[in-house]
Formats: C-alpha cells, structure tokens, sequence
C-alpha cells in the first residue's frame, strides 16, 4: 500500500470525523405543532389491599390456655369459640378468618400480649402512602384506578375517602367497586390517582421545556418564551398562560 493511498484514507478519516462530530455539536432541533385537546394527570403509587375489620385477641390479665379451638386458616363465626384460658372462656366478635395464631395450647399469656387475629377478607379497602408534594394533591371524591400483577386486562374503580397523616407517612384510603376473586388482604396494586382533567388544553412535548421556557418559531423568528404550566402526563405538558398559539412550531433540542 502506497504512502499516498494512506495519506488519502487518513484525509477521509480526518474529515469524516469533522463531519460528524458537527452533526453531534449542532444538530438540527426537532420541530412540532402544539396541540388542543384532553390532558389527565395522575399520582401514581403501590397500594395496599386492607381489611376492615380485623380482631386481635389480647387478654387483660395473666392466664395459661387450657383449650384452643381454632388453628390458621380456619373460617368462624361471630360468637364461635376461640380459647379458653383459666380463667375464662373467649368468642370471636366477627365473622372471618383466622390468619394468625402466635401462642398454643398450655401456654402462660401476659396481659397486652397477642394470642390470635381474625381477619374478615370481605371487607377490604386499598391503602398507599405518599410523599409531602403528592399528598398535597390528593383531595377525597378523586377518581383511582388500579391493576393488580397477573391481572393487567382488569382495571378496578376506586374513589378517595380519606387523606391523613400517620406516624410520618401521609396515608390515603381508597373505596373500591368489588375486587376480583382471589385478592386478599396483603396483595398490592399498582394504583393511578386523577389529580387534575382538562378537556380542551394547549399541549407541548414535555422534552421541549426547559426550565419553565420554551423555544418557538412564529412568523418565522426564533422566539424563547417563559409559560405557565399546568397538568402533565409525562408525555405532554398543559401551557395555561396562552404564550403558546395553534400556528407557533415547537422546538425540541438545542440547535445552533
């Protein structure tokens, strides 16, 4: 191979190399309409299936269980008989299923100190807990729908009842319409809070902001404008202050 021939491919490198390295440095934006239409926003979190009515039994005083008439797993009745100790004979006060038993027959309870839990799996609530700035969204009669794992064609309505803080954590209550067979207390689902709906909005691509600005061609100029924004639904973005117009062209990138 000739000294010449190198020094030609090595000119061709040189300026292929040039060449793309403009194309990286001042690549051409992207340019986009704006457009009208419905936008929804939504919190999204990992909820918590709940039941409503559990009993834990605890005794008020120290006492050894002489009988047990129940073990885990097992269904009963409101007024079945649960244990009796020496000093007493104990019933449950729901109807439900008994999903715990932390001691056994013959052994010394203390005061305070659980003995067994009986849960009702029919009355069930979806729970989630949230940071500060989406609590702060959260307001009860908002709209929820959830989807369990193994269950993605299913999609179950809830509303908002209730938002209150607990031990640090900012808990939300969800109502649900009837979940589906087999969901139980403990399982968890992957829940989308409503927080806000507009039906005729102004959108832009979210990657087109940057720092509350966005650039625009109008009437042929180059124009950076500040705007408000409202809902955002991670693809598309509400401009509220009527910066952005129907004709405007949106640019995405940072062209030069």
């Amino acid at each position: 191979m000739s000294k010449r021939f190198m020094y030609a491919l090595a000119g061709i490198g040189i300026l292929l190399a040039i060449f793309l390295g403009y194309g990286f440095f001042f690549k051409k934006p992207n340019v986009v309409k704006p457009k009208v239409g419905p936008i929804v926003e939504a919190i999204y979190a990992l909820g918590t299936v709940k039941s409503d009515d559990i009993y834990i039994l605890k005794l008020g005083i120290t006492s050894g269980i002489t009988q047990l008439f129940v073990s885990e797993g097992d269904i009963v009745q409101k007024g079945q008989k649960l244990i009796v100790t020496e000093s007493s004979t104990l019933t449950s006060p729901i109807s439900g299923t008994v999903t715990r038993i932390y001691l056994d027959k013959g052994e010394t309870v203390m005061p305070g100190i659980p003995v067994l839990t009986v849960m009702d799996l029919t009355k069930t609530f979806i729970q989630i807990s949230l940071d500060q700035s989406s609590a702060l969204r959260i307001k009860k009669g908002q709209k929820a729908e959830l989807s369990f794992e193994n269950l993605r064609g299913t999609k179950i309505n809830g509303t908002v009842q209730k938002i209150y803080p607990s031990d640090g954590q900012f808990l939300v209550r969800l109502e649900t319409e009837a979940l589906p067979v087999g969901i139980l207390p403990g399982m968890t689902a992957d829940v989308a809070i409503e927080v806000a709906r507009r039906e005729k909005a102004m959108l832009v691509p979210v990657n087109s902001i940057h720092r509350g600005q966005i650039r625009i061609i109008r009437d042929g100029k180059t124009k950076t404008l500040n705007v408000k924004i409202g809902a955002v639904n991670g693809e598309l973005a509400e401009i509220q202050d009527g910066q952005i117009l129907e004709e405007d062209e949106i640019l995405i990138g940072k062209g030069k």
